[in-house]
């Protein structure tokens, strides 16, 4: 009777720990989901306006030149963190997640 107690404790226990850590991880990635959208809509935006501009690879991309194929300024959701949007043919950039192909979720 005592082991079959402890065998089910033990696997109650086991089960609360696992939704723990999948709330937990849950949490992070769901943060940092803003900020992965944003760097997508960025890079199209790029990607149009140099389609439509025959702008040359290495070219220099300000804000008021994708602002028309964006719905507004592109701000990250992380306070002090800032987009750099690189030039033709470079992924755009969060100061705090990285790139879109080398994107760093946040931490906390």
């Amino acid at each position: 009777m005592k082991k079959t107690l402890i065998a089910v404790l033990l696997v109650v226990a086991m089960v609360g720990a696992a939704g723990v850590y999948r709330l937990y991880r849950g949490a992070g990635v769901k943060s940092a989901q803003p900020c992965w959208g944003e760097l997508r809509l960025i890079q199209a935006a790029k990607e149009q306006w140099a389609l439509e501009t025959h702008a040359a690879p290495g070219s220099p991309v300000t804000v008021s030149n994708i602002l028309p194929y964006l719905s507004a300024v592109p701000t990250c959701h992380i306070a002090g963190a800032a987009y750099i949007l690189g030039k033709v043919g470079e992924e755009p950039r969060c100061t705090v997640h990285g790139t879109l192909s080398n994107f760093k979720p946040d931490r906390y």
